[in-house]
């Protein structure tokens, strides 16, 4: 008798390029898992001491934060299969601060489980 094979869901990267391009919290937090896990690196926040997120409402309030800010976002070299996606982010604040992050996604049946960001903005323009 043949084993059922279990075929894992697609991650919707297209989907998830456009919410992050639109700021549209809602729509970005629904791509993770209930439990998923989000950690991010930067000068202030170095591997030693990452922000750590864990479970959809704290995820949920960091993109809202980011998300009500005046900038924009655009998403590039992008890249997915059934178990892993990547990009960079590129942002822009109106006062000609600019950041870029690069992004890894653990999947799971489709949706984000764990999420890390390693993160550079201007240090002389951004305050």
């Amino acid at each position: 008798m043949p084993i059922a094979q279990h075929a894992a869901a697609a991650f919707d990267l297209a989907g998830l390029t456009r919410a992050l391009e639109r700021s549209d919290a809602a729509s970005i937090v629904s791509f993770y898992d209930d439990d998923a896990e989000m950690e991010i690196i930067d000068r202030n926040r170095p591997p030693s001491a990452p922000m750590r997120l864990v479970g959809r409402p704290a995820i949920e309030a960091f993109w809202r934060d980011i998300c009500a800010r005046e900038m924009t976002h655009a998403v590039g070299e992008a890249i997915s299969d059934t178990g892993r996606a990547a990009f960079v982010e590129r942002c822009a604040y109106p006062d000609g601060c600019h950041v870029v992050s690069a992004m890894t996604l653990e999947l799971h049946d489709g949706r984000i489980r764990r999420h890390l960001t390693v993160q550079a903005w201007d240090e002389t323009s951004c305050g």
